[in-house]
């Protein structure tokens, strides 16, 4: 609350909220009132006719001779001139507590804070005491309803729209009436009571005229006609505060002013301020403030502030934070300024107006005073209530200058020497002066610290095109001293410009800054205050130089930017790994087209690869990958400048996939852009390859052995075989189905033959087979069903005895003219039935087949000395492809077959060396040792000798 032994009003007689240099600060008009009774809360301007001028001054905690109360607050009435400076309190009420008998009061006016609100019209003076309270007889509770009263300059008349017979929270119990008055032109009264139905808040509007002709003291409860009021919402809106603040304006343009209302802790806490009808209480506009907690509504205000004639409407956050310079949150409160249109309704956009000082609270009142300078723009007062008070410091109003000689820079033109070498430079002279001047006490020489910076719109880290001659920096600092109120102090400085060859940008033009500050150490006075420079004079001054271009007279480059694209690939298989190139033609028919660049935008079921180099008709372009906004993109550089008529074609590398099994096609976006202010942009040129098919499919089989003969040695047959050796030599027919793609399978069907029997002898007896890769297989035969032990390692494949054996040419032809063929046309076979998955390209997928030969069926007589040939079969066919939108090749099929030949005669023995060769080739070895160690020690020796 901060009130201290005093509370002081100071009024001027001509106030003035920004620049008022014409205020008379030497001789305010000071008003006081006694101690501690909030002298000055509320006031307002009273002007009962034209000759007479008051001023009503609310202290809400002051002391009255009305009987058994105490602080029950009052209006004092002060003249405003200022030979005559007393106030006397007018009185509205002299009266104590009502009662409803002897010690049993229905009213509470102590500490009813009665003068908390104040206003005028005319003759008419409304002041209200918001926390006056009441009770019913029915009722021990008593409620802060608040009251009011309508004095006319003869009479007062209470006006209390809140004070009911059914007085509780839900209802208007806590209304609080009074908390916010306004009048009307067209005389109503405008009463806002935040409490009300929960404290969602209220508005009420009475006619004056009916106040005044329907009160009664006698009566408690007034019923008025021609009210207006807002009713209880639902419980969403508990906590609001409509009410909180009020004004009128006109905002329907109909000529009936409405009702502005703050509603600072609506909608969550952001604050809204609610726009009613004035003729029906109807609902017009709502604005919602954006900051939590800042109170968006506590203070309103209705004027022209444009001078359009329209009502415009300002609104108050107190509370508002915004960010320092260090970056942090500061409490420095806002106003929002919402502009009527001519059209009806506002401008979309609010102006913002932020508080300078730091807890203030900034906009806690608004006070539109009307036109007080006479420059045909009325004048609005911004309270801050917590503000500091300083000494006014005095102001130095600074005018700099800056010069860029000359400000077209032609590279070529080198007549400046860089270093002792004689190195040649394109250079320009900057020349910068700064005039000063000021009143109150100053010294009578200035000094400012001057900065200087060349290439001044560049990014931090980027290159600066330009440096100063004597420091080969793009920084220059020095402190200047000018004389207070002298001639404008200059001085000059050579710069030049980097080799083209060291920058890309060309076109934007070269920005010298400079920026000053004041010195305000040697600038105070001999009591250590500071001056201030003139804030609505900028720091800083800026000039722009151009590099000189082959543009024509105007130096503005205008290219005519043209690419193509073609492939000699018009569709790409899936998993193909040879790349697609893309062959662009890029042009430039216009003039030159700075850091002109190709982009590429990239598809995600591509990547880049790199250019084509292996051709001399195609420009080897320096190209990057990059990602920008998840955009991929392949960007090369095309020139800086791409001249005028430049024709450039080039190769591109990619590697197509598909990223999703419904793609269908792949496309490339392919633009040329540039740095030129105009016709930067080539058209958007687009380039599409088909997606394909193509799997090629292969299966392959093989014996092991490939052969066995017969008959075995040492082997004999037994009735019942209870192991595989019990039954003859191992046999493996193996299968290999196998994808060289380039694109993957997604269904195979496999199947087998295995001749099994014939003339009802068993032939190959399987034992298990074993898969490798994705595959599931079955048969239409039980495998083993004898339920031979099968052995736990794999044996080798020789079948049988391994000793040498002799066997002659007469005895093989022999044999190899008589075999018979045992297949499934001949043999009866077992089916086995696989459906492989997805294959990969260059993936495959294996069945092992494990066999026995049923060595008996050949060793019968009628089968002895003869050779036979065993064969199964396998075939597949391609059913489905991954890729759910393209096209397959049907028909993707193919077959082998395996042999195993059961031979009758002898095995061959291997074929032996000869022990004379052995011991030739040991000799042979020994001797070229020799010689090698030989001619070491001769190189040796020749060494040790140098």
């Amino acid at each position: 609350q901060g009130w201290r032994r005093w509370r002081r009003l100071r009024l001027f007689p001509r106030p003035r909220p920004s620049l008022a240099f014409n205020l008379d600060v030497e001789s305010p008009t000071v008003y006081s009132g006694s101690e501690g009774s909030y002298f000055g809360f509320a006031v307002d301007f009273f002007a009962p006719d034209l000759s007479s001028m008051f001023l009503l001054v609310g202290a809400p905690k002051a002391n009255t001779t009305q009987p058994g109360i105490v602080q029950g607050g009052q209006v004092l009435k002060c003249n405003w001139n200022p030979n005559r400076r007393n106030c006397q309190p007018i009185v509205f009420d002299a009266t104590g507590n009502r009662d409803f008998a002897k010690n049993d009061p229905l009213e509470f006016k102590s500490h009813q804070w009665f003068g908390a609100s104040v206003r005028s019209k005319d003759d008419k003076i409304l002041a209200c005491a918001p926390l006056y309270h009441w009770r019913t007889e029915q009722k021990a509770e008593r409620e802060p309803v608040g009251t009011c009263y309508l004095h006319d300059g003869s009479k007062a008349f209470e006006y209390a729209p809140c004070r009911s017979t059914s007085i509780d929270a839900e209802g208007q119990g806590f209304c609080q009436g009074g908390f916010s008055i306004d009048f009307t032109q067209g005389d109503r009264v405008l009463l806002g009571g935040p409490g009300s139905f929960y404290w969602q808040g209220q508005l009420i509007s009475d006619k004056v005229a009916e106040i005044v002709s329907k009160y009664n003291p006698k009566v408690y409860t007034t019923k008025y006609d021609s009210q207006l009021a807002t009713r209880s919402a639902n419980a969403a809106f508990d906590d609001s505060y409509l009410g909180y603040s009020v004004a009128v304006g006109d905002f329907s343009h109909d000529g009936i002013e409405d009702f502005v209302s703050g509603v600072p802790r609506a909608a969550r806490t952001l604050g809204m301020v609610s726009i009613y009808n004035g003729d029906t209480m109807a609902s017009m506009y709502n604005f919602t403030g954006e900051q939590m907690a800042a109170y968006f509504g506590y203070s309103v205000a209705a004027t022209d502030i444009n001078g359009d004639d329209y009502t415009d409407l300002l609104i108050g956050a107190p509370l508002f934070m915004d960010r320092g310079s260090d970056g942090k949150l500061l409490e420095v409160g806002q106003v929002s300024v919402y502009l009527q249109q001519a059209t009806g309704g506002f401008q979309s956009q609010a102006m913002k107006l932020n508080g300078f000082e730091v807890f203030a609270r900034f906009s806690s009142s608004i006070a539109p005073l009307g036109d007080l300078d006479q420059d045909g723009y009325n004048v609005t007062l911004f309270c801050l209530p917590l503000g500091s008070f300083q000494r006014a410091r005095p102001v130095i109003t600074v005018n700099a200058g800056l010069e860029v000689t000359p400000t077209i820079l032609n590279p070529e033109d080198k007549s400046c020497e860089l270093n002792e070498n004689g190195q040649k430079v394109s250079c320009f002279k900057v020349k910068f002066c700064l005039k000063a001047d000021g009143k109150g006490s100053l010294p009578r020489d200035l000094t400012f610290h001057v900065e200087l910076l060349l290439d001044k719109l560049k990014q931090k880290g980027a290159i600066r095109r330009a440096l100063f001659l004597h420091n080969r920096q793009p920084v220059h600092s020095k402190n200047m001293t000018v004389p207070k109120g002298g001639r404008m102090s200059c001085e000059e400085l050579q710069a030049f410009l980097r080799d083209d060859s060291e920058f890309r940008d060309k076109l934007t033009p070269i920005t010298i800054f400079m920026e000053y500050q004041l010195d305000y150490k040697t600038a105070m006075d001999s009591t250590g205050l500071q001056p201030i420079l003139n804030q609505f004079t900028p720091a800083n001054v800026s000039r722009q130089a151009h590099i000189l271009l082959d543009c024509g007279e105007d130096n503005v480059c205008r290219p005519d930017l043209q690419v193509a694209v073609d492939s000699d690939q018009k569709q790409i298989y899936i998993g193909d790994e040879n790349p697609l190139t893309l062959v662009v033609n890029a042009e430039n028919l216009g003039e030159g087209a700075y850091e002109a660049e190709l982009f590429v935008t990239v598809p995600p079921q591509a990547d880049f690869i790199g250019i084509v180099r292996n051709k001399e008709d195609l420009a080897r372009l320096s190209c990057a990958f990059k990602t920008e906004n998840k955009t991929r993109l392949v960007v090369c550089d095309l020139g800086n400048p791409m001249k005028a008529g430049t024709k450039l074609s080039a190769g591109l590398h990619f590697s197509v996939h598909q990223e999703s099994e419904m793609d269908t096609f792949v496309k490339f976006d392919l633009q040329i852009r540039s740095s030129n202010m105009y016709n930067n942009l080539s058209p958007v040129t687009s380039y599409q390859v088909d997606l394909a098919i193509l799997a090629v499919v292969e299966i392959r089989g093989v014996s092991s052995p490939d052969h066995l003969f017969l008959p075995i040695p040492n082997w004999q047959p037994k009735e019942n075989p209870e192991t595989e050796d019990d039954i003859g030599p191992l046999v493996q027919h193996i299968y290999e189905l196998r994808n060289n793609g380039p694109s993957a399978v997604s269904k195979v069907m496999l199947n087998l033959q295995w001749p099994y029997k014939y003339n009802n002898n068993t032939l190959l007896y399987i034992m298990e087979y074993e898969i490798e890769g994705p595959m599931n297989c079955t048969s239409d035969m039980e495998i083993n069903p004898l339920k031979i032990k099968v052995n736990e390692k794999n044996e080798t494949t020789n079948g049988g005895d391994s000793r040498s054996h002799n066997v002659n040419r007469r005895d093989l032809s022999a044999a190899e003219g008589d075999v018979q063929t045992l297949g499934c046309g001949t043999a009866e076979c077992l089916k086995i039935f696989c459906q492989v998955g997805r294959l990969e390209r260059e993936k495959t997928a294996i069945l092992y087949l494990k066999s026995r030969l049923w060595t008996q069926t050949f060793m019968n007589k009628e089968n002895q000395n003869h050779s036979y040939s065993l064969k199964s079969s396998a075939s597949f066919s391609v059913i489905e492809f991954p890729y759910k939108n393209l096209s397959f090749p049907e028909d993707v099929h193919n077959s082998t077959i395996v042999t195993t030949n059961i031979l009758w005669g002898i095995q061959p023995a291997p074929m032996t060396v000869q022990v004379w060769v052995i011991i030739l080739a040991v000799l042979a070895g020994l001797l070229l040792l020799a010689l090698l160690v030989f001619i070491m020690y001769r190189v040796s020796g020749v060494f040790n000798e140098s």
